[in-house]
């Protein structure tokens, strides 16, 4: 029976999952009942993730039975979407030339002797999407929509397989403050229905604010299973980490910034309009603004990542100016950058931690073009120690590991090169507490060791906690600058939304 002794709609006992020697799932048991929303938590690494594939059949366990109405799971992922039971993944899976209905329906197209019934097809993905109040055209193409459309219509993919338990990993993410309120006010309403909702998310609040319960994971096993009310987000954060995780989120950093590394004039591209932008050495800036503003599209342009249609960007080492005309020469001219887009953009996740991190630094590891394989090994094995990879595998491919412990190698590929100058375009997305302290530890270290470093982020707490100065960006352009000292979520947003205009 579940925590308040309703029957489960879904039930796993004694979950055991191995990748070659290391233990991944230890000895889990979960239980959720109809019409709950259930909340998993843990750092990355926890084995969130692995327990979640597992739970939607994409994993076999190697101990362990999956019940979904009490009846067993026989099979794959297959018998556990018959089952009734829908996993969306953090990482969006649809296919961007397909329609919106297309990919509603993607896996389950209706067909009558081999043609796809069209009407049918668009009944059933405007069913979907009417039942989480989501309007968008279903002949859109999906690489047309933003990301937070893209989510909801992953979602109402989900849902169009009317499921009796639907899982959602880090739903949130990529959402801004309103879209993530209507996500959570829908899954109260698909839950008030009778839906089972396993809702897995690093940011503390949503849990409370939706979740009846709560199972804390914490390196492979459940250490805490408790009702929401009867706990605290606190103790919840301590039994994730193990241990109580001191944050003071008013210190700054005693920073005394030095010469322009990186002077950016009149940058124009698509979504920018004509930026002027400096960062000097040991200095961390921070890009403030809505989703859509054009503040990774400015990052990019900078650093030669995407076209310029107008200004230049110059790069200062050692006293020697060079201009960045391409990624390229921006890569060798000491600039590292950590993509919003890990998977597509960051790494290569076929590929070993090894290796990802070696690329960037192959003639340092390499001579005469030949990779000296000791060498590598404890570089590589140093760097994944400094951001603490969990586990610190690196002959693991990276597409095994959570999206976390992806956002470190992320990381320890350009520390590797020991960047002048480092662009972090949401470097905590989708990661844990413990992880995120980590990760802006190594944030303030490259600073303190005399590196610019520029940092874009929609987390505004992160944003005001990490920045010794930062830029607003609306439509394309500065709309004020705050220094550290100044700053605040209330005066960064007036600026995001247009209610008044700071000069820079």
């Amino acid at each position: 029976m579940t925590i308040d002794n309703s029957p489960p709609a879904l039930e796993a006992n004694g979950i055991v999952k191995r990748f070659g020697g290391a233990l991944a799932v230890d000895d889990v048991s979960i239980l959720v009942a109809p019409g709950e929303i259930h909340a998993v938590v843990g750092e990355n690494g926890a084995g969130k993730s692995t327990l979640m594939r597992v739970l939607a059949g994409i994993l076999i366990p190697d101990e362990g039975i999956v019940s979904v109405n009490g009846v067993p799971l026989t099979g794959g992922a297959k018998s556990a979407l018959d089952a009734g039971i829908a996993l969306v993944h953090q990482e969006l899976s649809l296919i961007p030339e397909m329609t919106v209905a297309e990919n509603i329906l993607l896996g389950s197209t209706p067909t009558s002797f081999g043609f796809i019934r069209a009407a049918e097809l668009r009944a059933t993905a405007a069913a979907a999407l009417d039942e989480i109040g989501v309007s968008v055209d279903l002949d859109e193409s999906i690489s047309r929509l933003s990301v937070s459309l893209r989510q909801f219509v992953e979602i109402a993919r989900a849902v169009a397989r009317k499921p009796r338990v639907l899982i959602l990993d880090e739903p949130t993410a990529t959402l801004t403050p309103a879209e993530t309120d209507y996500l959570l006010a829908m899954l109260q309403r698909l839950a008030a229905k009778g839906m089972a909702v396993i809702y897995i998310s690093h940011r503390i609040p949503e849990v409370f604010r939706i979740c009846k319960v709560v199972t804390i994971l914490r390196d492979g096993q459940v250490v805490d299973v408790t009702r929401i009310e009867d706990t605290t987000p606190g103790a919840v954060i301590e039994n994730m980490v193990g241990k109580e995780l001191k944050q003071d989120l008013d210190s700054r950093r005693d920073a005394t910034p030095g010469e322009v590394v990186l002077s950016a004039r009149g940058i124009r591209a698509h979504n920018v309009n004509g930026v002027d932008l400096d960062v000097r050495s040991g200095e961390i800036v921070g890009l403030g603004g809505l989703v859509g503003a054009g503040r990774t599209e400015l990052v990019r342009a900078i650093i030669g990542a995407d076209a310029r249609t107008g200004g230049s960007a110059l790069i200062t080492v050692d006293g020697a100016p060079r201009y960045i005309t391409s990624y390229q020469v921006a890569v060798r001219s000491g600039i590292g950058y950590v993509p919003e887009e890990r998977r597509t953009d960051g790494l290569a996740l076929s590929m070993t931690v090894a290796d990802n991190i070696a690329l960037p630094n192959r003639r340092e590891l390499s001579v005469f073009g030949v990779q000296l394989r000791k060498k590598t090994t404890a570089f590589v094995t140093a760097l994944a120690t400094a951001v603490a990879l969990k586990p610190p595998q690196i002959e693991r491919n990276v597409g095994e590991y959570s999206g976390g412990n992806q956002q470190k190698v992320a990381i320890a590929k350009w520390l590797g090169r020991k960047p002048q100058f480092i662009v972090l375009d949401e470097p905590t997305r989708g990661v844990d507490v413990g992880a995120k302290a980590e990760i802006h530890r190594l944030v303030r270290e490259l600073a303190d060791t005399g590196a610019a470093v520029l940092v874009v982020s929609s987390d505004l707490p992160e944003l005001l906690e990490l920045s010794d100065v930062i830029h607003v960006i609306r439509d394309g352009r500065i709309m004020g600058t705050l220094s550290g000292a100044e700053a605040d979520e209330k005066s960064v947003m007036s600026l995001a939304s247009g209610e008044k205009m700071v000069g820079a």
